[in-house]
């Protein structure tokens, strides 16, 4: 038994070591677009559980969550499953997100929303008093389908989003596409995603931030998970993140994360969060539900944020 778990974090190191050289040159083939991306809340991590988790989730994507990270990871689900999460952040600005998910067969559909909601005051000169206020806003809603083309092995999954903004004097809206794929070896999970490919904006000269992502997963202890993720968010330095997750007798879950910035990207530091799991009673004996809560230290100098969400199994 010794040699076997000796062999898996062998083969986890060895993961690892890849998923750095795959960063690097990930980092060289994105160019640089400053000041001219489009829709920048696409760049805000959603849900709870991955954020306490120090953004550690395309290689895990295991949940509902899946289809903001790694739509791919929705075969990895059994059950329906639905999600909410709130986050009131600075200066008065509001942001959720909402998803759902189901199996059918050796596949997956969910459906998925974020949001970010601010009242920004208008003023014609420098008073104090501001004129009147305005309510700016920034939504994406997007279908996603996962396909297990070998069961339990091999994933891809794909999310179509619609994009809308508003602020005020300007409007903009438009199309992107997320792929993923989730690759299993043994114990070892590996999962990589390209986020916000462009398909459509009103925007002609304005880009999204394409976003990829690649990690990997591995059950370190029963019930817990150590994972692993390089990002690249836009014209942002990349970031690497680690995360642990364990649960102790399917209640009560704990979470622990770092995100560390490279080049002039200032991301870095720990988050923390829990999560609590409650089974359902007659007439209600096949739901169960978690609640998810994440802080997230003051990164980008935005101040700390408190992620509560909620998720329900049927």
């Amino acid at each position: 038994m010794l040699k076997t778990e000796r062999r898996y974090v062998k083969d986890f190191i060895v993961a690892v070591c890849i998923l750095f050289a795959i960063s690097f040159a990930c980092a060289i083939s994105i160019a640089d677009e400053i000041g001219t991306e489009d829709a920048a809340f696409l760049k805000i991590d959603a849900a709870s559980r991955p954020a306490a988790m120090g953004g550690a989730f395309v290689g895990v994507a295991n949940d509902v969550n899946s289809v903001f990270w790694n739509p791919a990871g929705l075969t990895q689900t059994e059950k329906r499953e639905l999600s909410a999460m709130y986050n009131s952040w600075f200066a008065g600005i509001n942001y959720g997100s909402g998803a759902y998910s189901q199996r059918i067969g050796n596949a997956a559909v969910g459906l998925s929303v974020i949001y970010l909601q601010s009242e920004i005051q208008r003023r014609t000169d420098d008073t104090e008093e501001a004129d009147s206020t305005f309510n700016a806003y920034s939504m994406a809603a997007g279908i996603s389908g996962s396909y297990a083309l070998i069961p339990k092995v091999f994933s891809l999954g794909g999310t179509v989003k619609l994009i809308d903004q508003d602020f005020d004097v300007e409007d903009s809206n438009g199309t992107a596409l997320d792929l993923g794929g989730m690759f299993h070896i043994s114990k070892l999970n590996i999962g990589g995603s390209v986020q916000n490919i462009k398909l459509h904006s009103s925007l002609d000269d304005g880009s999204l931030p394409l976003g990829i992502r690649a990690g990997i997963s591995y059950p370190f202890v029963s019930e817990g998970i150590i994972a692993a993720e390089f990002s690249k968010q836009g014209a942002a330095d990349a970031t690497y993140h680690i995360g642990v997750e364990k649960w102790f007798k399917k209640i009560l879950a704990m979470r622990l994360g770092y995100c560390l910035g490279s080049g002039d990207n200032p991301k870095e530091g720990f988050s923390l969060g829990l999560g609590l799991k409650a089974y359902g009673t007659k007439p209600m004996e096949n739901m169960n539900f978690q609640f998810d809560y994440a802080y997230v230290p003051e990164w980008d100098g935005l101040g700390d944020t408190h992620r509560i969400s909620m998720m329900v199994r049927f």
